[in-house]
């Protein structure tokens, strides 16, 4: 599998909202503090995005995507002029969390009195992603990206099927809708996650500017894949064909931290998941990430997320009975993995 497929792999999108839009020739659609992924894709004409902070007013076309990866304040509208963020319009964010009823109503936005010109419709929607990668996608996009094809360009064959395929779900009730919206977010997420990290944008620091570097992508895709592997410095960079000094110098650039400290952070995701799917012993969570010493794995644990792995589980009402009441507390020495 590719560095992205493994990155990926446990990435699911869940509750989902899609609807139609349009806008008339004065329409305003606004968007609050959705505090999660949120998107519009252009189905028809041409839509004004007015981004927050004052950046210019970008034009979305047909087919053209607008992507908030933590949900920022933005305004859609029918024109390219100043737009005020906290003007009149159509609040979209409260349409989206009236959940199921959104997937079936096409949302007017449409100054009163104006003519009933349509301008521009989107389909746009918001969701919940989850999964062991997230904590480090969100640190390698930007606040907003947008996914543009250029006039005269064909849109991409995916595009036009994916369209095709929720258009069609989005007109109709059926059993397993839910899933199926779900679903086809998934694949409209990973699309544009992959148009984005193939097209000419540099990506922040982070997660992503890793995976547009051949080595270290390839160094990412084995932690992610044997985060158990008891790594050594020198094995990654075997991976990664280049020397020990190289490997740490590039990826700390690209990435922030150290490849040994970006492993032992994401072993901690990958126990913290566990620890709340499962009821499985904190012992045997410890050895799933390469740790054979419960203490040691406790302590690690508590430097990441400021709690014990018992009580990181308690959160969620899932504590053992049967686990003894102090391993996860007990501080031991820190060893690696």
């Amino acid at each position: 599998m590719d560095a992205l497929s493994e990155l990926l792999a446990d990435v699911r999108i869940r509750d989902a909202v899609f609807m139609r839009t349009r806008l008339g020739s004065q329409g305003v659609l606004r968007v609050g503090a959705a505090r999660q992924p949120c998107f519009h894709l252009v189905t028809e004409g041409r839509v004004w995005l007015h981004p927050q902070g004052g950046a210019q007013p970008i034009a979305l076309n047909v087919g053209d995507v607008a992507f908030f990866p933590q949900g920022e304040p933005h305004v859609l509208s029918a024109q390219g002029g100043e737009v005020s963020m906290l003007g009149p319009g159509v609040d979209l964010l409260r349409h989206w969390r009236q959940g199921e009823q959104a997937h079936a109503d096409v949302i007017e936005a449409q100054a009163a009195g104006a003519g009933p010109a349509c301008i521009g419709r989107t389909v746009s929607g918001c969701m919940h992603i989850e999964g062991v990668a997230e904590a480090w996608l969100w640190g390698g996009l930007p606040p907003w990206l947008t996914l543009q094809w250029g006039p005269g360009q064909s849109l991409p064959s995916w595009l036009v099927i994916g369209l095709a395929y929720l258009e069609q779900e989005l007109r109709r009730k059926s059993i397993a809708r839910q899933a199926v919206i779900d679903r086809l977010a998934d694949i409209v997420f990973i699309q544009s996650l992959r148009t984005y990290l193939h097209g000419p944008a540099q990506p922040p620091a982070g997660w992503l500017m890793g995976l547009k570097d051949g080595m270290v992508s390839r160094v990412l895709g084995a932690m992610h894949r044997e985060p158990q592997r008891p790594w050594q410095l020198a094995e990654l960079a075997r991976v990664g064909c280049v020397s020990r000094s190289v490997l740490a110098e590039r990826f700390t650039q690209l990435l922030g931290v150290p490849p040994l400290t970006y492993l032992t952070q994401h072993r901690m995701h990958v126990a913290a998941r566990r620890l709340l799917r499962s009821a499985d012993p904190v012992a045997e969570v410890a050895r799933s990430v390469g740790y054979q010493s419960a203490a040691a794995f406790a302590q690690a644990f508590r430097r990441e997320f400021g709690c014990s792995p018992r009580d990181h589980r308690a959160q969620a009402g899932m504590a053992s009975p049967s686990e003894a009441a102090t391993v996860d507390d007990h501080h031991g020495a820190a060893i690696g993995g």
